[in-house]
């Protein structure tokens, strides 16, 4: 197994996701961060759409999404209509946080890692996080426990924080997790939310309250003093990370 091994002997992967347009803004530097920072055997496993891979190296696995997921490009095609991207004929705009189509990547990104890792633990990461120092094993072992199905950051307001998510691959009900996120996709679900009317934070969240009984890892709960709407830099997860949310990642 191609992951570094640490306490516990459990062990850990990073995943992450991009198309060209994001890769030429943010998701290179992110990749090169990667490989700067994290142990080399650690893997990263990019999901890409149309930024073909430029950057090799021995503990980084490429993977065309649509391709894998075909699923995923197939339901992109039949959302064509902007209405499925982020426009609101009630605002006669685009509203980022309402595009499904747009954010279902990240989920099928996801999804994919979960059905086919052997790590014990994997970080998903947005592309528009930067690694600024090596990684902190422990702390992500003790944040992702082997008995919970997910770890994140659930805010008050916003629900999930999903630029920062972590997966248990190996808990008895994670492939239903799985399953069960792309459904709210692949069903016409994520157009259904009328209260909240949000394709991102929301589906996640939605998912994971279909697991009551699964135990989970809420870190707004963990940790004191985090940020109610951007919590991570305010976690101790910035001690080697940044997510360059809005116009951070063009600074």
């Amino acid at each position: 197994m191609s992951v570094l091994k640490y306490s516990m002997d459990r062990t850990v992967e990073v995943a992450t996701t991009y198309n060209q347009k994001y890769y030429d803004i943010i998701g290179k530097r992110m990749v090169e961060s990667f490989v700067k920072h994290w142990p080399k055997h650690i893997q990263l496993h990019v999901y890409w759409q149309e930024a073909e891979p430029e950057i090799m190296a021995d503990n980084i696995v490429y993977h065309e999404l649509y391709k894998v997921q075909p699923q995923l490009k197939q339901w992109v095609d039949q959302h064509a209509d902007k209405k499925y991207h982020g426009w609101r004929e009630d605002r006669g705009k685009f509203v980022w946080k309402n595009d499904g189509v747009k954010f279902s990547h990240k989920v099928f990104a996801q999804t994919h890692r979960i059905r086919n890792s052997t790590a014990d633990i994997i970080l998903y990461s947005d592309a528009d996080t930067e690694y600024t120092a090596r990684p902190d094993l422990e702390y992500l072992s003790e944040i992702c426990p082997a008995d919970s199905l997910c770890t994140f950051f659930d805010r008050p307001k916003f629900r999930d924080e999903t630029g920062f998510y972590m997966h248990n691959p190996q808990h008895p009900r994670a492939k239903q997790w799985a399953d069960r996120l792309e459904e709210i996709y692949l069903s016409g679900e994520v157009w259904t939310y009328e209260k909240d009317r949000a394709a991102d934070q929301y589906t996640m969240a939605f998912g994971r309250d279909s697991f009551p009984d699964c135990k989970q890892m809420d870190l707004m709960r963990y940790h004191d003093g985090v940020d109610l709407k951007d919590p991570v830099p305010t976690s101790p997860l910035s001690k080697f990370l940044n997510h360059l949310k809005g116009d951070k990642k063009n600074q």
